[in-house]
């Protein structure tokens, strides 16, 4: 059942019906998702974690250390981020099988799915968020009536990541029905709502995604001729989306000079300020001139690492750059031994990456779908140390069709799904004379190495963009 609630969550994070089902306007409904989801683990959970403790891996670790940053130099009270912990935590104890994993990441996908189908459907009169009501204050543009993605950008970075996640669940070692069909159609459907949403930022995230995926475990040659034609012909593809065509004059853009303006507000608070001014506490407030007079206008950064740069500081960023490391840390790494981990590992890369190049361009810091993506790269790692000291009849449990759900009432959609997921049809990496691996499980120099890189790396592109543009 606790499984149930890890799925039911993740639909509930991405719709987000309390924004536009009557009745729930108003209703607090955390609270009581997060207290039946702790009964259900707590009281009747059908499996036991593989990897049982509170905090075994370095992402554990890293998440709890920059939720207490938040605490003690945010100024964020306990009640603020205790939400964040819950469902880091609750998702990774739930998340717990091979299958079960699969499971979470089609449903991840399914939901961004649902999400470019409200937008496209309100195009035909079939509007039960009012997206039409945004599709007239946004210029044209087309944004859902939901607090997550009621602006064009935020719908547009949101649900490209659906085209490669749903390539790698229907068609990559797919049946025909999933390549022809299933995957097509959600396409189809994915691409003409990022159409409409006219995000540029969108479209190069999308461009490169695919890009990514196509080159993802293929020899160097196909990986080297794969960029060479995207480079070519991918690039003069994208000229062709609306509102590209201003991509070559980037700095005349009053959208892009208002952000300009604020993320140097954001460098020199940064600067006075290495632990920062606050959780949520940097707003921008840009003079600007309209009719005449000068007015101040609050503006947003629009880019993840340049307001927690502001309200958290140099080391708040540091920690948060640290566990999107560890999350790639663990995917790098990690070496498939069958089919159904591969596609976890695949699905995880793109999540992440998208998660990562959106951090440019929209305000997306203190979003729960940061933690959801580390519980999940942290769950396949636990389930991957976890081979190190399971007897062999838990492993094969833990990957046997039914660990996605014993126990647990799911109506028959999760048998469903899990149904439909491909049985193990190949070995990726052997493990010689029946021995495992160690695989990594501390933050060791190498992590701090590469999270004070990436910290710096983010620095240093902050100070790019704001000299060249």
């Amino acid at each position: 059942m606790e499984f149930f609630f890890a799925l039911f969550f993740l639909l509930f994070y991405y719709l987000r019906p309390q924004d536009w089902v009557p009745g729930l306007s108003g209703v607090e409904l955390i609270k009581p998702i997060i207290g039946l989801w702790v009964f259900f683990l707590l009281a009747a959970r059908s499996r036991p974690s593989p990897l049982k403790g509170w905090l075994r891996t370095p992402h554990d670790w890293v998440v709890h250390i920059y939720l207490g940053y938040i605490v003690f130099f945010g100024d964020a009270s306990i009640t603020e981020v205790l939400p964040f912990l819950a469902f880091y935590v609750l998702t990774l104890q739930s998340v717990n099988t091979w299958p079960r994993l699969l499971g979470y990441l089609k449903f991840w996908t399914y939901a961004l799915v649902m999400i470019a189908a409200l937008g496209v459907l309100s195009t035909v009169g079939i509007d039960p968020t009012h997206a039409q009501d945004n599709y007239f204050t946004q210029l044209g543009r087309l944004a859902i009536g939901t607090w997550l993605h009621d602006n064009p950008n935020a719908l547009g970075h949101s649900i490209v990541v659906a085209i490669p996640a749903a390539y790698l669940i229907f068609a990559w070692k797919g049946n025909a029905i999933g390549r022809i069909i299933v995957f097509p159609a959600i396409a189809a459907i994915v691409f003409y709502c990022a159409w409409l949403t006219q995000s540029k930022g969108s479209y190069v995230v999308g461009g490169l995604l695919v890009v990514i995926t196509l080159i993802l475990g293929k020899p160097w040659w196909i990986q080297l001729a794969t960029l060479v034609i995207a480079l070519t012909v991918g690039v003069s593809a994208l000229s062709f989306l609306p509102r590209m065509e201003d991509m070559s004059d980037l700095g005349s853009d009053e959208g892009v000079q208002g952000r300009l303006l604020a993320w140097e507000m954001a460098k020199t608070v940064e600067q006075n300020n290495h632990t920062g001014i606050g959780w949520r506490q940097f707003i921008a407030q840009i003079p600007w001139q309209e009719g005449g007079q000068t007015i101040i206008v609050p503006k947003a950064t629009h880019s993840s690492y340049v307001q927690i740069g502001a309200d958290l500081g140099r080391y708040g960023l540091f920690l948060y750059l640290a566990g999107l490391w560890c999350a790639f840390h663990t995917l790098i790494v990690f070496r498939s031994s069958d089919s159904i981990e591969e596609r976890c590992r695949r699905i995880l890369i793109i999540l992440l990456i998208a998660n990562a190049i959106s951090g440019w361009m929209i305000n997306r810091q203190y979003h729960t779908e940061y933690f959801l993506l580390i519980a999940a790269s942290a769950a396949l790692h636990r389930l991957k140390k976890a081979e190190e000291v399971l007897p062999e009849p838990d492993k094969a449990e833990s990957r046997s069709p039914d660990a996605a759900i014993t126990h647990a009432p799911f109506w028959g959609l999760a048998q469903r799904i899990h149904s439909a997921s491909p049985a193990p049809a190949f070995t990726l990496s052997a493990r010689g004379n029946g021995q495992v691996e160690k695989f990594w499980n501390r933050f060791g120099f190498l992590d701090l190495l590469c999270s004070t890189g990436l910290t710096i790396l983010t620095f240093w592109t902050w100070d790019y963009v704001l000299k060249n543009l």
